[in-house]
């Protein structure tokens, strides 16, 4: 055998390697195939059952789960406390904290069957965050109730020498940490507390808990809408509804908007007062 002859078989040789070599990658590349096919396959049948699948039962819920949600009633803070850790569903991958929709539609229920306990005039909302002032308002104007929104000043409920002097059994607030002033005062006098609290408040003063996003003006009007409107059921069965709709309470309306848009305007464009001209003639 010559040289020729065996340069012959070994260039053979090397063909038939790499033939099976690419017929080998060809066979992975199809099994590939294979599997990302039936992978896709997989993937659309769990997504049309996801699609089949009915929406969940809201009905015996306050209000539509729709309505909590659009509200971002559950969307808490990026800090948590002790006291709120029974309430929390998750963490976002943006650090924010989500409520339970659940726990919390079941503690609104809750609260709205206690209020109803008490009389209008023994009751006292306070909230000093400006997003919850249109709520409170209108809820003390449906219920019949006492609001402060706005600052409330110490020593309201346990000062009688004070002109604006009230004398309560029920304190329900916005917010457990500006609102603190009024919580302090309820438990000198002896006064049940009702508190909105979102995931970073501390409940020390608090005697009944509502877990909510209480800094979003959409959030507090659901909130009040659903407490006003359970209150006037159970104290006035017979009467109609209220006319106040749920967008009113949330400033959703034309009105409320051109409210609120006038009050920036007026912030923005206000007259410079004595005191500023004081203050530019110091410096």
């Amino acid at each position: 055998m010559d040289f020729v002859d065996v340069w012959d078989m070994t260039e053979n040789k090397s063909e038939k390697v790499a033939e099976e070599q690419i017929s080998e990658k060809k066979g992975s590349e199809e099994v590939v195939k294979i599997e990302a096919k039936a992978e896709t396959k997989s993937e659309v049948k769990e997504s049309s059952r996801e699609e089949k699948k009915e929406a969940p039962d809201d009905s015996h819920m306050m209000v539509p789960l729709d309505s909590y949600l659009k509200a971002g009633l559950h969307i808490g803070t990026k800090f948590r406390t002790k006291f709120m850790e029974n309430f929390i569903y998750k963490v976002r991958t943006d650090g924010l904290t989500v409520l339970n929709v659940q726990e919390i539609d079941k503690r609104i229920r809750t609260v709205a069957e206690f209020i109803t306990n008490y009389e209008p005039e023994d009751i006292v909302v306070v909230g000093k965050r400006e997003n919850g002032w249109r709520a409170i308002k209108l809820f003390e104007k449906v219920t019949g109730t006492k609001a402060y929104a706005g600052r409330y000043h110490p020593g309201i409920l346990t000062n009688p020498g004070l002109e604006d002097f009230k004398e309560a059994k029920l304190i329900i607030v916005a917010d457990p940490w500006p609102d603190k002033d009024a919580l302090k005062d309820a438990a000198k006098v002896g006064a049940v507390t009702v508190a909105l609290c979102d995931t970073n408040n501390d409940s020390t003063y608090v005697d009944l808990v509502l877990p909510c996003n209480n800094k979003g003006r959409k959030s507090l009007g659901l909130i009040f809408y659903i407490l006003a409107r359970e209150y006037l059921k159970a104290k006035h069965p017979e009467a109609p509804e209220m006319s106040y709709s749920l967008d009113d309470f949330m400033g959703e309306t034309e009105e409320a908007r051109n409210e609120y848009f006038a009050k920036k305007k007026k912030k923005v464009f206000r007259k410079p007062s004595s005191n500023d001209r004081r203050d530019s003639r110091r410096n």
